[in-house]
C-alpha cells in the first residue's frame, strides 16, 4: 500500500527533528521510503499562541496494516520527545497519515479529516503527489531550506539490463566510455559512497579532484576523504550549493534514492549474474537516453 505522511515540528531544532523523523520512518520494518517533499514554514493552526511550524510530506510503501503503521509512527514521536498535552498545541514532532488507501476507524481516518482545510499539509503533499485534486485556501506557507531533497543528490551507476550492480564485491562491467562519462560527471564535485565501493577503486584510495565522502559505520578515518557514520551526519556535512553525486554501492543507493533528484545510469545490454542491484526507479521519469553499441546512457529525473 502507498501512504502519504505529513510531518510537522515547531519546538527545538525543527529541521533537524524532521530529518531525524524521516530517517526513523525509513527504518520501520516493512516500510519503504519513496519520496520526500521540501520543507515549508507556516503559522500555527488551531491554537495560534505558539511558534511557527515547519512541515513536510513523505511518500511510503508499506505492507503494514494502517493501525500498525500508526503505532510505529506514534512510537517515533515519543522517541523524538513528543509529549501530548494540548490538542493542536506546540510539539517537538507530529507525524500524521494524510492520504492513501481509505481507513475509517476510531483511531484513524484516511484521508486525514482536516487535510483539505490545511494548506500547510496540502502544499508539501501536492509536491510529491501531483495528481492530488485539491483547492488551496491561500494561507501563507513559505518554502524554507533544510529538507534532504535540497541537496539534489544525483545517483550514478553502471548496471546490466536487470539493474544488477555487481557480484562478489566487484563491478559487473568496466566500459571505457562509461568510465570517461563517470569522470566527466563527477570531476570537481562531491562524491558519496560506502566502504565496499572504496575497495573497488585503484589501490583502494579516494578518487582525485573530488570531495570524497564515505558513508560507513565501521571505517574510522581515511586520508583524502571525510567519513560519516550515518545519513543524519551526512546531511550535516553536505553543501546544497554543490553537485552531490552518490556512486554506490547497493546499500548506499538504497539509503539515499528517496532523496535523489536525478539518476545517471549506464545500462548495458546484457544480463549478468549479479548479487547486488540498483533500487527501483519507478518514482523517476526517463528524460534522456543515448544509445551506443551495447549500452545506453540514461538520465532519470523526478
Amino acid at each position: 500500500m502507498i501512504y502519504y505522511l505529513g510531518l510537522g515540528a515547531n519546538l527545538g531544532g525543527r529541521e533537524l527533528t524532521l530529518r531525524r523523523a524521516i530517517e526513523r520512518v525509513k527504518k520501520i520494518p516493512a516500510v519503504e521510503l519513496k519520496r520526500v517533499s521540501s520543507f515549508y514554514e507556516s503559522e500555527p493552526w488551531g491554537v495560534v499562541n505558539q511558534p511557527n511550524y515547519i512541515n513536510a510530506a513523505i511518500k511510503i510503501a508499506t505492507e503494514l496494516d494502517p493501525l500498525d503503521l500508526l503505532d510505529e509512527l506514534q512510537r517515533i514521536e515519543s522517541e523524538l520527545g513528543r509529549v501530548r498535552r494540548e490538542h493542536w498545541g506546540a510539539r517537538t514532532i507530529d507525524i500524521d497519515i494524510l492520504y492513501g488507501a481509505e481507513v475509517s476507524h476510531v483511531r484513524l481516518t484516511v484521508p486525514h479529516k482536516f487535510l483539505f482545510e490545511r494548506d500547510f499539509a496540502l502544499i508539501p503533499l501536492k509536491e510529491i503527489c501531483p495528481t492530488l485534486d485539491c483547492n488551496l485556501r491561500g494561507d501563507k506557507v513559505v518554502r524554507v531550506p533544510g529538507s534532504p531533497i535540497d541537496f539534489k543528490l544525483k545517483l550514478v551507476a553502471c548496471v546490466d539490463k536487470g539493474f544488477g550492480l555487481g557480484k562478489g564485491g566487484k563491478l559487473l562491467f568496466r566500459i571505457p566510455a562509461d568510465l570517461k562519462n563517470f569522470r566527466r560527471l563527477t570531476l570537481g564535485h562531491a562524491i558519496i559512497y560506502g566502504r565496499k565501493t572504496l575497495e573497488t577503486f585503484p589501490n583502494q584510495k579516494p578518487l582525485d579532484s573530488r570531495r570524497n565522502i564515505i558513508l560507513s559505520r565501521t571505517l574510522d578515518g581515511l586520508s583524502g576523504a571525510q567519513v560519516v557514520g550515518s545519513v543524519e551526519e551526512l546531511f550535516n556535512v553536505l553543501n546544497a550549493a554543490e553537485d552531490n553525486f552518490v556512486i554506490g554501492g547497493e546499500q548506499v543507493f538504497n539509503e539515499l534514492i528517496a532523496y535523489a533528484a536525478e539518476l545517471f545510469l549506464t545500462v548495458v545490454d546484457a544480463k549478468a549474474q549479479a548479487d547486488t542491484f540498483f533500487p527501483n526507479v519507478d518514482d523517476f521519469t526517463l528524460t534522456d537516453k543515448k544509445t551506443f553499441d551495447g549500452f545506453e546512457f540514461r538520465r532519470y529525473t523526478r
